[in-house]
Parts: structure tokens; sequence; C-alpha cells
């Protein structure tokens, strides 16, 4: 278990798999904050059962304001990075080990899944490979995979990010403004799990917003000029109404 890293999972009616996730992420670090964004089930209770801290937002926002909303409270921490992943089941806990062998040489290190085109449903194979080729343009990375929300960030480089992108646009937004910021990036690749699950990615709709978004994360002047450290980030993070871990649950 790598000790100065924390996991930030956004769900969204995730009942049936957050808490494996949840369970497999502790695994590798020693602390998952989940967001629930406004689900209708009991996300929260399972995540919370199986060891992750939860930040419950009341309505449904998109995964923008929830990652948005969940970061300040990590980025108060003494935590050196911040894995990404979704609650789903589409990214399996045991890639962590592969992020965390180049954590210490890259600043942002993103997930591959398209190493194995032909575990992914063509529709979303397509999308994903033209979106990556327009924003390896606009960030200047050779991106293999755009659209990939299995991701590690160096807290330092986040910290220096003014986020304002929604729904999947998020993403798209730490791509171009880590771009911009010229930090040593890496890709690692990633097992593909489509089994069925429900996921809330609309391919062509939502590539086409997170194409187009990307030109005013291109072109604006969210980026801090320095890190500002984690104190900044403390009063945000003291407001939110975070839970702990059910009694019992799991630790890692």
């Amino acid at each position: 278990m790598v000790s100065e890293i924390a996991a930030l999972i956004p769900a969204f009616n995730c009942s049936a798999t957050v808490g494996a996730v949840v369970a497999g992420v502790l695994q590798h670090v020693p602390l998952v904050l989940v967001v629930d964004d406004g689900s209708s089930d009991d996300t929260a209770w399972q995540a919370r059962q199986a060891g992750a801290h939860v930040l419950r937002l009341e309505e449904n926002r998109g995964k923008g304001e929830a990652v948005r909303t969940g970061l300040p409270w990590l980025l108060a921490g003494p935590w050196t990075h911040i894995l990404m992943l979704d609650a789903d089941g589409q990214h399996d806990p045991n890639d962590i080990p592969g992020f965390l062998a180049l954590a210490h040489e890259y600043d942002l290190i993103v997930g591959n899944r398209l190493h194995t085109p032909q575990a992914i449903p063509g529709k979303r194979f397509w999308t994903n490979y033209i979106g990556t080729r327009a924003l390896s343009l606009m960030t200047g990375f050779p991106l293999e995979d755009s659209q990939c929300g299995f991701r590690l960030v160096r807290a330092a480089v986040l910290r220096r990010m003014e986020l304002i992108g929604r729904r999947y646009s998020v993403d798209t937004e730490i791509l171009v403004r880590a771009g911009r910021m010229r930090v040593p990036f890496a890709h690692v690749p990633v097992r593909v799990i489509y089994n069925g699950q429900v996921s809330h990615f609309r391919p062509l709709a939502d590539t086409v917003h997170i194409v187009f978004s990307a030109v005013p994360f291109k072109v604006d002047e969210r980026v801090r000029r320095w890190d500002p450290g984690p104190e900044f980030f403390r009063p945000l993070a003291q407001a939110l109404p975070v839970l702990p871990p059910v009694s019992g649950g799991s630790t890692g």
C-alpha cells in the first residue's frame, strides 16, 4: 500500500458495484473518498460499508461537479497524488500498481484501454479514437486514450487548477490544463471491462461535448502560477459534510 496517495471516486446509482471497487482500491491506497452524485439507491451506504469516506450531493449534478466538489477535501490533506476512477466496475483496482510504479516520475498518468481495441464496443472505440486525436493536438501530449477517467495526478498539479468542467469534460479539462503546465505525462495499460454494466457515458454526444469544451480550457487563464498548498483548501474542506466509513467496514 502507498501511504501518500488517496482516491477520489464519483458515483451515481452504483450500489451494485461501488462496494467492490472501494474494497479493491483500499488494497492499494489508504483512503478513498466517494462523492455520491445524488444517487437514488444506497450507493453512499454501500461505499461507507466498504471503507470509504462519503460526500453525498442531494441532487445529480454530473461527474464534473462531483469531482470539483470532492477534490478540495483531498487537496487539503497530506496526499501527494490523487487517484481517480469510476464506481461502475469498468476500472479494475488490480491495475492500480501500474500507476503507483510511475508516481515518482510523472505528474499525470492516464490509463490506456485502446491497446486492446477488440474488447471495446465499436461505437465507443471510434468516438474515443477521434476525440483522442483531437485532444492530442490541443494538449501537446501523445495521448492514446483521452477519455479514460482512470488516472493518477500529482496533488500539487491539481491545486494549481481552477476546474470548471461539467459532466465528463472535467477529465478533458485536467488534460488540457496539465498540457499547458507541461507536466511530465505517461500512459499505463489498463483492462477493458464491459460486462453489461450501466454506463452514464453517451459515446457520440459526450465525445462532441468533450472535444468542443476543450477549446475554452485551452485559452482561458484558470491555472495558478504556483501551488497554493493544502492550507488554501482547508476552509473549503472543513465545510464539506464528509461521512466516515461505517464502523466495522473494510479499512484496506
